[in-house]
This record gives structure tokens, sequence and C-alpha cells, in this order.
């Protein structure tokens, strides 16, 4: 099983704790999504393949020089919450595209429907990090992640803000060759499938499209 990942410093804990708390207003949610992004993106990238190079800096010439192999990552956004930690990720990340994958989940039955996709020619020779703010029943990312897989993608690490037992037992369990990076594991996924103790839906709090 591959590695993971609960990246739950003070900093990070700081964070998800102003996007639990339901008096936290749109613009301050989207900016504080970005802010957990950037204090995980070191977790995200560990893996990413890396080529020696020489470098001749001020002072000498050196070969210890690394930059991030070509062609450079993909970042995945699972639409529509992931594409704000997607560009969030690719600032830091000049060498990476951003692939598409657009899934919604039926509110009463949790089937996904899937609805589009838009990936980079050379998917199969990139590594790919797959973007979702949540992993909940795991429904999507099975879905996101089989078709990576059939496109021939052999590295990928998925990077969550809040996950549950039962979503990473369900991708662990499918997917054990996947490692996964997430700021906070929360407790339990209730009966109609978010997460607990949660922040609600995490696209429609970024978007604006419900009460939250």
């Amino acid at each position: 099983m591959k590695l993971i990942t609960e990246v739950n410093n003070p900093l990070v804990m700081d964070r998800i704790t102003r996007l639990r708390d339901t008096r936290t207003a749109g613009r301050e949610f989207r900016q504080f999504v970005k802010e957990i992004t950037i204090l995980m993106a070191t977790a995200a990238t560990r893996n990413l393949p890396v080529t020696d190079v020489e470098v001749e800096t001020p002072l000498e010439v050196t070969t210890s020089g690394k930059l991030i192999t070509e062609p450079g990552p993909c970042i995945i956004s699972i639409m529509r919450a992931g594409n704000i930690m997607a560009e969030t990720l690719r600032d830091l990340i000049s060498e990476a595209s951003i692939g598409f994958i657009g899934l919604a989940r039926q509110a009463v039955t949790l089937e996904i429907d899937d609805y589009y996709t838009n990936l980079p020619n050379d998917i199969e020779d990139r590594y790919c990090i797959v973007v979702d703010p949540m992993l909940a029943t795991g429904n999507s990312l099975c879905v996101a992640l089989k078709k990576l897989i059939d496109a021939g993608v052999s590295q990928i690490t998925v990077v969550n803000i809040l996950a549950c037992p039962e979503g990473i037992e369900r991708i662990t369990s499918e997917y054990p060759d996947v490692d996964i990076v997430v700021a906070k594991i929360d407790e339990a996924l209730n009966e109609k499938g978010y997460i607990l103790p949660g922040l609600g839906d995490a696209g429609d709090r970024v978007y604006g499209t419900d009460d939250h």
C-alpha cells in the first residue's frame, strides 16, 4: 500500500477550523482553501521526478542542480471544487499542466454523473496530482483514478483537504499504488455521504451556490 500523509500542522489546523465555521463567507473560504493547498504543496510534490543538471552560480559551476523532469506534472482537478486547488498548485509549479475531470454526485443515490474530461495528449508521460477538497465516499475519486489509469498514467498522488476513514479505505483497497496526502482525516461519513464534522459542500461554499 502507498503512503497516506496527514498534514495536520498548526497552520493547517487553523485554516481548517476557519473553513468549518458556518460564518466564514465565500471570499474568505476561497482564500483559506488556497492557503491550505500551498501548505500541503511540499507533501503533494515530494515524489515528482527530477533531473540532475549542471548550473553556474555566481561562485562556481555545480553539478548538484535538480530540475523537474519534462514533461512536467499534470494537476488533475475533479471539477468543480478542485479547480481552485489546481490553479493554486499550478502557480507553484510553472512546468505543470492542468487536466479536468467533471463529476457530479447525485444527492439521493450518491452515484456519479461523469460529464466532462479534458486531459493532455501526453498524459501517460506525466506524474499526476489529483486534487479535490473532500474525500468522502470515494465514488468520484474512483471514477477519476480509473480514467487516468486507463489513459496509461502510472504515478498518481491524490491531495484532499478533508477525508474520512471510509473513503480512504475504499481508495487504498481499490487503488493501492496511489499516494494520498490529506490535511485532516475526519471522524466519519453520514448517511447522506457527507464527512463529519466536515465543512459542508466545498463546491457550494467556494462558488456561492448554496446558503452556507
